[in-house]
């Protein structure tokens, strides 16, 4: 299969649905052909499930085809991918080796056509291994008159504006080190509320995917909305080849108890509703046997496929480090989204690709800061994750911004506890290596929390990706010793946190209890220990009631807090 970024031997395009089928057929086969060719490894062609997940079968005694199934990894190549696109790969991303377990699952479905369901914890590189997939994927092209025409052929829909951020910036390292490099703007672009990176406003952001419709369009739910209800040709949702939902379970947010009331139904739920209208009526419409004179299908499944391949309805990947069951069981049964008869669930191993992340619990009283009692301690060498200690290096000073600030928070009381920020700035200063995270509820004020961070000499800073070059500083992960030499405390809610990935974090900081209960937890704890690194994290909290909360929490996830060192 050719890449979107590599020469096109071909286009897909608008044809009767014989000559789909007939193109399905033939480039599936010579997908196996050419899988099988690089790597031999065996796949289940039914469920397009790689040998290595299917139950083993032991045909003898000393069998090496058993040991070898059960122990080897894949290649990108033999996922799938283009060569020359690994090429470019290993070249932006050098420390990138080998797929992860459910990099290896998902690449080769992203690459088909059915329906995906992607459960997985955080820090897997589920987010990563959907770019590689879909940059893979062939390119929407339609016949119009007078010639050809590109379209979107992916969208991706993300939680907030600096995931969407994120990934374009992977987008763009990759594409950087094509030959030739492809133009960006038609490979990707992002819609968010306001100005984008560029400073441009939403107008122009529709009249520039009119005349350069990216291969993927990443997106916040409400900047799609906004633009769908003002321009619908400026998407053209119905020639979409696949949709991504990312952190579905929150965009999509159900009532525990009553899995029929949506406490937001929101942007997403009404985007996926237009998207998926059709697929919808074929769920309430269901095929009938009897009605069935000329025996043309042998099943439901075969029906309701043909059906949807007719209709051009696209691949819907919903994907998420949680998915409860209350939730899946709207999916299939209420939402209409999910074609049953063609899906696959993709679930990864609890503990692949986790690093050890250490979980602490701070307790301010009037007699100053301690460990939650009950806290284990660990050896001295395995909670050792500081780096080599570089130069010291002044911090920037926004002077101008500290007058303003000063001036308007001296007149009014700040709602945080001063004992905790203490104890933050005190951690940070003494533990943190280059990059931490400081995550604080969503009604507290970010600006006010960085403002007297300062003041406590720490250098505090909004996370936010689009602020000049310093996002990408983090997610790039290059100058490691700079950003050592000056270590800076990112300020955020959990809200704006969600599937962020900043390679050098090392430590996350919880102001209270936080936000979302333990799956809010979970995804915030998720920042640290992603592709084995490890990492802490630290909840500060004000009373021991909150605290013994905070230990039930973590009892609920299978850890117990572990002593931090600096506050015995």
């Amino acid at each position: 299969m050719s890449s979107l970024l590599l020469p096109s031997t071909w286009q897909w395009t608008r044809q009767p649905a014989a000559c789909r089928r007939a193109w399905s057929v033939a480039t599936s086969l010579q997908r196996t052909i050419r899988t099988h060719r690089a790597s031999t490894k065996l796949v289940d062609r039914q469920s397009s499930v790689p040998a290595a997940e299917v139950p083993k079968v032991k045909l003898s005694a000393g069998n090496a085809q058993e040991s070898y199934l059960e122990t080897r990894k894949s290649s990108f190549a033999a996922l799938g991918l283009d060569s020359r696109f690994v090429k470019a790969l290993q070249t932006a991303f050098s420390k990138v080796v080998e797929p992860t377990g459910v990099q290896e699952r998902l690449i080769p479905e992203v690459l088909g056509d059915k329906d995906i369901l992607l459960k997985d914890i955080t820090g897997s590189g589920k987010s990563f291994g959907l770019i590689l997939g879909l940059l893979n994927k062939p390119r929407k092209v339609l016949h119009v008159a007078g010639g050809k025409k590109r379209a979107v052929t992916t969208l991706f829909v993300v939680p907030h504006r600096d995931l969407a951020f994120q990934l374009l910036h992977w987008i763009e390292r990759l594409t950087s080190v094509m030959r030739p490099s492809p133009p960006l703007r038609s490979i990707v672009q992002v819609l968010v509320r306001g100005s984008d990176a560029a400073g441009a406003s939403r107008a122009e952001r529709i009249a520039e995917l009119k005349k350069t419709p990216p291969h993927i369009l990443i997106c916040t739910p409400q900047a799609l909305k906004e633009v769908y209800e003002e321009d619908k040709t400026a998407l053209k949702l119905d020639t979409l080849s696949t949709v991504v939902v990312d952190e579905v379970d929150y965009l999509v947010d159900i009532d525990d108890k009553n899995r029929r009331k949506i406490k937001h139904p929101g942007p997403t739920r009404e985007m996926l509703d237009v998207i998926y209208a059709r697929r919808k009526e074929l769920c309430e419409n269901q095929y009938d046997p009897s009605e069935d004179e000329e025996g043309q299908y042998e099943s439901v499944a075969e029906w309701r496929n043909e059906k949807e391949r007719e209709e051009e309805i696209p691949q819907l990947i919903l994907s998420s480090a949680t998915l409860k069951v209350h939730f899946k069981n709207f999916l299939f049964t209420e939402s209409g989204w999910l074609n049953s008869y063609n899906l696959v669930k993709i679930s990864g191993d609890k503990k692949s690709g986790a690093g050890r992340i250490m979980h602490s619990i701070l307790v301010t009283t009037e007699n100053g800061v301690k460990n939650i009692e009950g806290a284990v301690q660990i050896a001295r060498e395995e909670e050792e994750i500081r780096g080599m200690e570089a130069e010291e290096e002044e911090a920037e000073e926004d002077e101008a911004g500290n007058e303003y600030f000063n001036a308007k928070y001296r007149k009014t009381p700040s709602p945080f506890d001063p004992s905790g920020m203490e104890a933050i700035a005190t951690a940070f200063a003494l533990d943190v290596p280059s990059i931490a995270l400081l995550v604080i509820p969503s009604s507290a004020p970010v600006h006010r929390a960085v403002h007297e961070l300062r003041e406590l000499g720490v250098n505090a800073e909004i996370l936010d990706l689009l602020v000049g070059k310093k996002g990408q500083a983090y997610l790039m992960s290059g100058d490691v010793e700079k950003i050592r030499a000056n270590p800076r405390l990112l300020v955020a809610t959990v809200a704006t946190t969600r599937g962020v990935d900043l390679p050098e974090l090392s430590h996350v900081f919880m102001l209270g209890m936080g936000d979302g209960g333990r799956d809010g937890y979970v995804h915030v704890a998720g920042r640290v220990g992603r592709f084995g690194r490890a990492g802490k994290v630290i909840s500060v909290v004000s009373d021991q009631n909150e605290a013994v909360r905070m230990n039930r929490l973590l009892a609920t996830i299978g850890e117990q807090p572990v002593l931090f060192q600096h506050f015995d």
